[in-house]
């Protein structure tokens, strides 16, 4: 019975040695494809129409934050609702395609096609149909309700918040997001505000016909927010200023990205998204937004 006890402890110990020894492999990096990167994002409210062009850059290896550039292309940028077409010149100042967009404007509801041809004949395709502008009135309030004041665990000041933020009517295919600050009065004439979040970034899929609906629920710190000393009861809706976005599939698509990516050194590869023919990585855009304040 000690020799089978004895031979069982052995293994056991031969187990846990060779479980802990360490051996090298050489595994082989994926095979890296250079392909051509474009972007480009179209606003009314942007004086230039600018086209960033270069290569990607392989994932493992040597890291660089200079990104090769392309400055020998043939860049064409085409108003398909009305025909109009112009060519977008190289600025080696600051190392990409500009040109003011007087020379073609860019209007809500028109769809532009840009065409890139580098200098091997090699050619790429995008389009974009600018959203449907938006107007200071696209966005009300609906419900809302403010809690009463409490102190919470470390002695400062909270408020339970709800409310709701209504579009109007919206568009399939096109994207809605508030960037608001909603501003509270408290019982002595003192401002407190904070910024709304919500789901998704705020960011809505357009149903045509119908409205989108904003909803935030959430407790709002009154420390550091405030005009000075404590808030008092009673709390009101004063406003809520700020951004309302509409923007196209490729642009809202950039912009989940960069903050999936942004100021996280531990982000995981995302899969960027692209609306390029042949191949090329990158996007063509397109946005709008208009300034408002809401009053309950």
């Amino acid at each position: 019975m000690k020799n089978h006890f004895y031979h069982w402890v052995l293994g056991l110990l031969l187990v846990a040695t060779t479980g802990c020894y360490d051996q090298d492999a050489t595994v082989d990096l994926p095979t890296y494809n250079k392909r051509t990167a474009i972007t480009c994002y179209l606003s009314p409210k942007d004086p230039n129409i600018t086209v960033e062009l270069g290569h990607t850059l392989p994932y493992f290896g040597k890291q660089t934050i200079e990104i090769p550039r392309i400055g020998d292309a043939a860049v064409t940028i085409t108003d398909v609702t009305d025909g109009k077409s112009i060519r977008i010149p190289f600025d080696s100042s600051i190392m990409l395609y500009r040109i003011r967009a007087f020379a073609l404007p860019i209007v809500n509801g028109h769809t532009y096609r840009l065409e890139v041809v580098l200098k091997d004949g090699t050619s790429y395709l995008a389009t974009s149909t600018v959203p449907p502008a938006v107007k200071e009135d696209d966005l009300k309030f609906g419900a809302y309700r403010i809690g009463k004041l409490t102190t919470n665990s470390w002695g400062g000041q909270e408020v339970n918040v709800g409310l709701e933020l209504k579009s109007a009517t919206t568009l399939n295919g096109y994207y809605y997001a508030p960037k608001f600050e909603v501003v509270l009065e408290d019982g002595l004439g003192d401002f407190y505000g904070t910024e709304l979040y919500f789901s998704n970034e705020g960011i809505a899929e357009g149903k045509t016909g119908d409205t989108l609906r904003y909803i935030f629920n959430d407790r709002i710190f009154m420390n550091g927010f405030g005009g000075g000393g404590t808030a008092t009861d009673p709390l009101i809706l004063r406003e809520a200023s700020g951004a309302f976005w509409v923007m196209d599939e490729a642009y809202k698509e950039r912009y989940l990205r960069d903050l999936q990516i942004s100021d996280n050194p531990f982000a995981e590869p995302v899969l960027l998204y692209s609306n390029w023919s042949n191949g090329a990585v990158g996007a063509l855009g397109s946005y709008d937004w208009v300034e408002a304040t809401l009053v309950p």
